[in-house]
């Protein structure tokens, strides 16, 4: 698998713009984002009229004078939008605050699959526990079993004497690790 592309060139007449025009349905496309702005290009999205998400979760935070849970995101960096390809839309979003980039794999703009974005969502609205995590490269597919992550797909691994899962996003590259816990695990073939 090609690794996406975040070259800072970015040409208006690129024939991404040509290509992904004769997309007529809606898709999930990644975005790159400044430092700390997912929060603030997901209000911009918003306020242009795009459906967008950017998965957030609730962490600890000590200081030496106070403990504070705060908000940050799942995948920094990263965000969602679900739009058509039209030039003329991906265009408004490239000149929103904050946004760096479209995620693309050569010259072609990366689609979230519908699947992932769902898991992503599923673990961004439970109160699981999870954590970024490292993209993995081996490890086995596995399906969780039970509870509000039931059909949840990720990667098997081990941490010291914990059971853990990696829940991956291939278009970005990126994943989460959650602790198992009570659920039941299923091999995939």
């Amino acid at each position: 698998m090609e690794i996406p592309s975040f070259s800072n060139t970015w040409n208006l007449s690129d024939s991404v713009f040509e290509d992904s025009a004769t997309h007529s349905d809606p898709a999930w496309y990644p975005l790159q984002t400044r430092y700390q702005c997912e929060k603030r290009v997901d209000a911009a999205l918003r306020d242009e009229g795009f459906e967008s998400f950017a998965p957030m979760r609730l962490e600890t935070r000590r200081w030496s004078d106070r403990t504070k849970v705060v908000e940050s995101p799942l995948f920094p960096g990263y965000m969602f939008v679900r739009m058509v390809a039209d030039p003329k839309l991906l265009t408004t979003v490239l000149r929103l605050p904050g946004l760096v980039r479209f995620v693309k794999v050569g010259r072609e703009l990366v689609t979230m699959p519908n699947a992932e974005m769902e898991t992503v969502r599923a673990l961004a609205e439970s109160d699981t526990s999870c954590e970024p995590a490292p993209f993995p490269a081996v490890g086995e597919r596995v399906r969780l079993r039970g509870g509000c992550l039931e059909g949840v797909e990720g990667v098997l691994t081990g941490q010291t004497d914990r059971r853990e899962i990696v829940i991956s996003v291939g278009a970005i590259q990126r994943s989460l690790k959650v602790l198992l816990g009570g659920y039941q695990v299923e091999r995939l073939s």
